[in-house]
């Protein structure tokens, strides 16, 4: 247990990437015609007159002249003193043993579409990420005004490795040996796409958040894990806890408030109990936001549960209030948590609930610039809604079904402890929970933070 770390937060960082038409020429060994092989494999074993060729061969004198003619004008064939015919040191240079047959390195022309990310120029997939749930790096622009220069550079300098992995096609050479680069030809710019790596943030039972080290697919990975550090470290958040202590009051929250003291965080028996499970308790401990990994398993695992709602029913609606912070929405994970809840909405024949997500906008955005924000952020918008601030200053997200379920994660910000938000909360299937905590959450949606300025503000 003591070599445990928990994953409590994941961030997508989206990279500028450009993807460029690479003309080039490659050195490839190729064989030579029937008779220009033999003849020169005879001479390889020893120098040969004109008549002990012509008598080997079968050749009268003018099938010999024409044979011979091509390899002496290229140099590949010369008289010795002695008069006879011989292989020169560029053409026994074809031959690696007594055995081989003579081969050659020609030049093949050849185009590829190859992608560089504008971070630490290290290829990578061609295919386009959205620009979409990521924190977007920025780049140097004198770089990218250069691109073509540094694309050219680097396809040069792993032009062999980019063949090993097979980032080039299918390039055919004699016995499978890699090509060697001859020329780099016409480098061209086509199009600016995104490239997304994932950021996952881990800590240990002794609250020691992990350093962040990209996967080993980058040629410059230092580069790649200096931007992203630099991209999250830089910006240095304030301790929210007495704004999320409030909310365990109202909430009447037992599940995480006994593991937090002193701004610190006790791991040990949070990872403890949820080991031992809750039969004796109404609620599972979460850690990370309601669409990580963890809290995410917990929610579908009921959601699939759910039975259809009679036609005479009145429609329910599964809410799902988001997190005022950098951090919330930033993931792949978002987006597919978020359209698996749209799926299991309804089947061929029932309807299950309407969902509705409610999207935080920060006061001085409220009016006409929130929407822009989060169509940026998030894209497809798709039953979203958005409200003024957030549950409880923006620091608490929630999911719930009334009757039916709910989910709660407090992003708490201990900058002591974590350059970003640790999001701990519980998910309940008890009523009285239940209950409690989606008549806090509709008192909000139908409250005003002041006159003329009601939580819910609609559709963005």
């Amino acid at each position: 247990m003591e070599n445990t770390s928990i994953q409590f937060n994941e961030v997508d960082y989206v990279v500028p990437t450009e993807t460029f038409s690479v003309e080039y020429s490659y050195l490839s060994k190729q064989g030579f015609p029937f008779v220009k092989e033999f003849l020169l494999k005879v001479l390889y074993i020893s120098p040969l007159s004109k008549f002990e060729i012509s008598s080997f061969f079968g050749f009268n004198p003018r099938e010999l002249a024409t044979a011979i003619e091509e390899p002496i004008s290229k140099g590949e064939i010369v008289y010795s003193d002695e008069g006879k015919l011989c292989l020169t040191t560029l053409a026994k240079g074809y031959f690696s043993s007594l055995d081989d047959k003579p081969m050659i390195e020609k030049p093949q022309s050849r185009t590829s579409s190859v992608s560089f990310e504008l971070v630490g120029f290290n290829k990578v997939k061609n295919h386009h990420e959205n620009w979409h749930t990521g924190l977007r790096l920025e780049i140097n622009h004198e770089v990218q005004s250069l691109s073509e220069l540094h694309a050219r550079a680097m396809f040069t300098k792993h032009f062999q490795q980019l063949v090993e992995r097979g980032e080039l096609g299918v390039i055919n050479t004699h016995d499978n040996s890699l090509p060697s680069l001859y020329s780099v030809d016409k480098v061209t710019r086509k199009k600016t796409i995104a490239h997304r790596v994932r950021r996952k943030f881990e800590i240990d039972l002794d609250s020691r958040v992990k350093p962040f080290y990209v996967d080993k697919i980058y040629e410059n990975d230092e580069a790649i894990t200096q931007a992203i550090s630099q991209e999250t470290d830089h910006i240095r958040l304030g301790c929210n806890v007495d704004s999320i202590s409030a909310a365990w009051d109202i909430l009447e929250d037992m599940s995480v408030s006994r593991f937090i003291k002193n701004k610190n965080i006790d791991f040990r028996g949070m990872i403890a109990e949820i080991a031992a499970g809750s039969f004796d308790k109404p609620y599972n401990i979460l850690v990370g936001p309601l669409y990580g990994k963890q809290p995410w398993s917990a929610i579908e695992s009921c959601v699939k549960k759910l039975k259809p709602q009679k036609k005479t029913q009145k429609q329910r609606t599964l809410c799902w209030i988001g997190a005022n912070t950098r951090y919330w929405g930033m993931s792949e994970g978002f987006n597919k948590a978020k359209e698996s809840l749209i799926n299991y909405q309804t089947n061929k024949k029932n309807t299950h609930y309407e969902l509705k997500v409610y999207l935080p906008c920060d006061e001085q955005s409220v009016e006409n610039q929130a929407g822009k924000i989060w169509k940026h952020k998030l894209g497809n918008m798709l039953c979203c809604e958005g409200i003024r601030n957030g549950l409880f200053d923006g620091n608490v997200e929630v999911l719930f079904l009334e009757n039916e379920f709910a989910a709660v994660s407090y992003h708490l910000s201990l900058p002591d402890l974590s350059p970003v938000h640790i999001p701990l909360g519980y998910f309940t299937t008890d009523q009285r929970l239940v209950a409690k905590l989606a008549k806090v959450a509709n008192e909000f949606l139908d409250g005003s933070s002041a006159y003329d300025k009601p939580n819910l503000i609609g559709k963005l």
